[in-house]
């Protein structure tokens, strides 16, 4: 068990380091050789805990990006519970559902536990890149949580009423405020008439 464990962390945050050479700077290259000597020695709890305290510091220092981002036909009410949607094809005004799950985000400190503080803006462009229509800072999204969660999804609604039938791409840009960063995704959509 302790050899299987050993070989998990060193390989994981041999990977971690691989994934982002770029800021892999000495003081988290100092925390994973920590991680890996308790490891080594045996010392399971320790190895966890700098584990997870080099899992943290790499969070903190990547760029904020999205693990998984889908059109689904509801909104989403749970976290990995998503059901895609089978077609991106739309009628004029209905509703557009998305999932999206943002990682590298900050949590600030509420006493209580943890918050976080993104704001979502959105951007509708022709398939030729022609910006038909955006709305900065349509949503905020300040989640409460005990914990620093690293499950956390996004329920996105959409109704873009006056689109004419076409091929567009809907851009969400999120903003984190809490470690100043920003990501974006698209995803392509068809309107048809119904």
């Amino acid at each position: 068990m302790i050899r299987f464990l050993r070989s998990a962390l060193v390989g994981a945050i041999v990977s971690w380091i691989a994934a982002a050479p770029a800021m892999a700077d000495e003081a988290l290259k100092a925390l994973a050789g920590e991680a890996e000597q308790a490891a080594a020695a045996g010392r399971t709890l320790e190895a966890l805990d700098l584990a997870d305290r080099f899992a943290e510091a790499v969070w903190q220092t990547v760029p904020l990006a999205f693990r998984k981002t889908a059109l689904v036909d509801s909104a989403p009410t749970a976290f990995g519970r998503e059901e895609p949607r089978a077609t991106n094809t739309y009628t004029v005004d209905e509703e557009i559902h998305i999932y999206a799950e943002p990682v590298a985000f900050g949590w600030e400190s509420t006493g209580e536990g943890y918050r976080t503080d993104l704001v979502a803006d959105v951007r509708v462009a022709t398939a030729e890149g022609k910006i038909i229509v955006g709305h900065k800072a349509f949503a905020e999204f300040q989640i409460a949580s005990a914990e620093r969660d690293a499950d956390v999804f996004l329920a996105l609604t959409y109704v873009f009423g006056g689109l004419g039938p076409g091929d567009y791409v809907v851009t969400t840009t999120l903003t984190d405020r809490v470690y100043g960063k920003t990501a974006a995704f698209s995803l392509p959509i068809t309107i048809t008439r119904g």
